[in-house]
């Protein structure tokens, strides 16, 4: 009788509820056990993990009883675009071998990547590595998806250095036509898929597998051996195998719990046997064959690639495992074993469910290590700017200028969120990853905003203080966007030189410089993502002082600190009243033997605590999961609040800011008029410091301020028109940014030039008749990255309407004789931003507003209107 039949699932359940009765009483004794150390199975595991293991057991038990494997679809869940399908290569691929079988025939195989989908062909980078794992489950149950495989996942990415990692969805044992060879025949049109359709190279992919995921991996390593020469398929770089099944016929020869292991893991008899004998298809298949009982089949041919083993030394299979290495080893295999103590069967896929968590990402690490030195290949090594990319012309959907706060957000957004299948790259004109945070080293240099805001909403600031500093928010960057594999779509030290729309083939056209090419690539995009911020990176504002260039000392522009200036015991006048200012001077203060902030006119400045007590509350008395997420929210309310009272109630703000101001100054510097400003707060940023760290300064004795407008600068002295006169060994400029837009290439319309400023932009995020071109900004009065996701998120949401309308263009116009009132991108008055309205594009009314918040603003990123009646017109 079938055992897919009705009558024997019917059988099948009823005996289960019998033996129920038993299987509870033995799991409740086996639990009680549990509590003294000297009755557990082992006295080194803790109670947490005895009666996580007992849980287990239970659960598998169960499981092969009712023999219920998990239900397979080639549909996403909740993995969105990260699963797509692989489609079977040509008939003849499966005609060699055992692959041929007239009742089972290859198919279409899902696949999850993790972190993301890997870059397009042709962009794929030298450390870029690839981990192709396939899941465990005695070969009948575990679907390759997050639920499945998540943990594991991270755990090979954060651990053993992959980039990225693809686990197929394989035809299960326990499913009709589910039987041997199906899985080998899912695996080979797998790795055929990669290597042929993503033309990613097998010199960066690792085979890797866990149970009876490791026999599979084995069986598509023995086919290549067999038959690779033949169908020119190459071996990978390497294969990792966890606790690996490797003699599948022990299972129905003999009797698990004979094993002295068989207490100490939660692999049981019937489990075994199931697996075992659904893959032969109750008969149909040898389980003693080479493939699926490879311990007694060692192999090696011309396949020379390095093999790390890892299993438990309490489990079950230990005892094949060693001899499987010693076996392979003798044949001519570079084997590395390590047999983890006290640890059970497959750790790597259950984990923390088992409490081994810890165990497994050491051995993660292990293999990393190994692997990296055997392969030569770049585990996690940063690439020094050589990249491969394809000379011709690189098509993609999407191009991202910029690989700074907002290019990395899209990205993320883009690559979870968009449309399935969306290709895009970040080209960077530097050398690193950063934006801002990659190029301004001056003393201090912090976030000018709370970092619980300012951070990536989807992997939230972890360490402790209310501001972070350049290099914790570069490390911060760098760290997110590896685990989200974000890197590997960056191309660094590419210059975008023009960008033109190509109205013929509906694709943005762009000329790019690069090292190593004497003449600029072309790359085609459908669309164009501008992370390029609001400033010139390569020129500083400048700055009309009578007399700076005769000044025979050190002059200094925050935008470009030297390396190696030595500022200790000097005098040093930093000119400016700015958040740059204010940052600059307390972290020069214990150094120098002067340092004093001149200003024409003085800025609203607020001490934020470093560790506010009720984010210590947050974090004390929640998960971290809450904690982050009501932290955050509460940082997101406190922004727009603060904000709201002193644009509502100013007079009221300024006698708080005047009260704090006073109570922290030292009694050498008056409030007026060094901190009474000229203008209500908020019209201006307003000027935080952690923990009052600047007024510190002040107090010290080892900073002032002098308020007054400069006469001239002479070789030695700074003039004020009062008169008094200052005599600094060093100047620094901080006097704003010189503001540019688009990163100052040159963007046109079929060949015809625009200007930036002549367009009103569309939700802050497109631009008037220009098509498919999105551009992120942030806010001045809040964290910059919240502006930044609101565009990210409405980029996404415009690209799933495209493709429910089958449109290729989107372009946002002004519908004929309406009028509006042109108002500025940016609503402070700061004296750097008096040219915005030269340079930025221009606000309206309605959809053409400004962002004026964070919560409207990303209620009509996600909820708004975005069809014609709301001027954006789809073709």
């Amino acid at each position: 009788m079938s055992p897919h039949s009705p009558i024997s699932i019917v059988s099948d359940y009823i005996y289960t509820l019998l033996v129920s009765p038993w299987l509870l009483t033995h799991f409740v004794w086996d639990i009680l056990l549990c509590i003294l150390p000297w009755t557990r199975p082992t006295k080194h595991w803790s109670l947490n993990q005895a009666v996580r293991m007992r849980v287990v057991k239970l659960v598998l038990h169960y499981w092969s009883l009712l023999r219920a494997g998990d239900r397979l679809t080639l549909r996403p869940r909740s993995e969105g675009n990260r699963f797509e399908v692989a489609p079977p290569q040509s008939e003849k691929v499966y005609q060699h071998g055992v692959l041929y079988d007239h009742a089972i025939e290859p198919g279409p195989v899902g696949m999850t990547w993790k972190p993301a989908r890997p870059p397009p062909a042709g962009l794929i980078k030298p450390d870029f590595v690839l981990c192709l794992h396939f899941h465990g489950g005695g070969f009948a149950i575990g679907n390759g998806r997050d639920s499945d495989t998540g943990y594991l996942a991270k755990t090979l990415i954060r651990h053993m250095g992959v980039t990225h990692v693809c686990t197929p969805q394989y035809r299960l044992s326990s499913k009709r036509n589910g039987r041997f060879p199906a899985q080998i025949q899912d695996a080979l049109t797998s790795y055929l898929y990669l290597i042929r359709d993503r033309k990613i190279p097998a010199s960066q992919i690792i085979f890797s597998g866990d149970s009876a995921g490791a026999n599979i991996a084995l069986g598509l390593l023995r086919f290549i051996h067999d038959h690779g020469q033949t169908l020119n398929i190459p071996a990978p770089a390497a294969v990792a195998l966890w606790s690996p099944w490797v003699d599948v016929n022990a299972a129905i020869q003999q009797d698990m719990r004979q094993s002295p292991n068989y207490r100490t893991d939660f692999l049981n008899k019937e489990f075994g046997q199931w697996g075992a004998v659904s893959v032969s298809g109750y008969g149909a298949v040898d389980t003693g064959c080479a493939y699926l009982s490879p311990l007694h089949h060692p192999f090696k041919g011309n396949i020379n690639i390095p093999m790390y083993i890892h299993g438990g030394r309490r489990e079950v299979l230990c005892d094949d495992i060693e001899e499987f290495a010693n076996r392979y080893r003798e044949v001519g295999w570079n084997v590395h074993l390590v047999v983890a103590d006290h640890c059970p069967h497959d750790i790597l896929l259950l984990g923390p469910l088992i409490g081994f968590h810890k165990e497994a990402e050491e051995g993660c690490k292990l293999a990393g290590r190994f692997l990296a030195r055997e392969t030569g290949l770049k585990m996690r090594v940063p690439e020094d700017c050589k990249h491969v990319f394809d000379h011709g012309i690189t098509n993609l959907d999407v191009l991202i200028i910029g690989a700074g706060i907002s290019g990395i957000n899209a990205a993320y957004r883009l690559q979870t969120e968009g449309p399935a299948g969306l290709t895009y790259a970040i080209l960077e004109g530097r050398d690193s990853l950063g934006g801002t945070w990659d190029l301004f080293r001056y003393p201090g240099i912090r976030s000018d905003s709370d970092v619980y805001t300012f951070s990536f909403a989807w992997n939230p600031w972890k360490h402790k203080g209310t501001m972070a500093s350049g290099d914790e928010l570069k490390e911060y960057m760098t760290k997110s966007a590896q685990s989200q594999g974000i890197d590997q779509h960056i191309l660094y030290r590419h210059q975008v030189l023009s960008a033109n729309w190509r109205s013929d083939i509906a694709k943005w056209e762009f000329q790019v410089s690069h090292p190593g090419s004497s003449s600029p690539s072309i790359f085609r995009s459908r669309f164009v993502l501008l992370g390029t911020g609001y400033y010139d990176y390569k020129t500083p504002l400048e700055t009309s002082i009578p007399g700076l260039s005769t000044f025979t000392g050190k002059i200094i522009h925050p935008q470009f600190w030297p390396k190696d200036y030595d500022y200790t015991n000097k005098h040093v006048v930093v000119i400016g009243s700015g958040a740059t200012a204010v940052t600059i001077v307390p972290a020069m203060a214990p150094t120098v033997k002067r340092v004093t902030m001149l200003q024409r006119s003085p800025s609203y400045i607020f001490p934020l605590p470093s560790n506010p007590w009720i984010t210590a509350l947050l974090f004390a008395i929640l998960p971290a999961k809450w904690a982050h997420y009501l932290n955050r929210l509460m940082w997101l309310w406190r922004s727009y609040l603060t904000t709201l009272v002193c644009r509502k109630f100013p007079a009221l703000a300024k006698l708080v800011f005047r009260h704090v101001a006073v109570t922290s100054l030292p009694p050498s510097i008056p409030w007026d008029p060094h901190f009474k400003p000229k203008y209500n707060p908020w019209d201006q940023r307003v000027c935080a410091c952690v923990d009052g760290d600047f007024f510190a300064a002040l107090r010290s004795g080892k900073a002032d301020v002098v308020t007054g407008a400069i006469k001239k600068i002479t070789e030695k002295t700074i003039e004020l028109e009062s008169g008094e006169s200052l005599q600094p060994d060093a100047i620094v400029t901080a006097t704003g940014l010189k503001l540019r837009f688009g990163g100052g290439i040159k963007f046109s319309i079929d060949g015809k030039e625009f200007n930036w400023a002549d367009k009103y932009a569309w939700r802050a995020a497109m631009l008037q008749d220009v098509p498919n071109l999105v551009f992120l900004t942030g806010y001045e009065t809040a964290s910059w990255t919240l502006g930044a996701d609101v565009s990210a998120k409405l980029f996404v949401r415009v690209l799933h309407k495209m493709e429910r309308l089958d449109a290729k263009v989107v372009v946002p116009q002004v519908e004929e004789g309406v009028k509006m009132a042109e108002k500025p991108m940016m609503s402070l008055s700061s004296t750097y931003l008096k040219t915005m309205r030269e340079v930025l594009p221009k606000g309206g009314d309605g959809v053409w507003a400004p962002k004026s918040n964070y919560f409207a603003d990303m209620a009509g990123a996600k909820w708004g209107g975005i069809g014609e009646g709301d001027g954006l017109h789809f073709y």
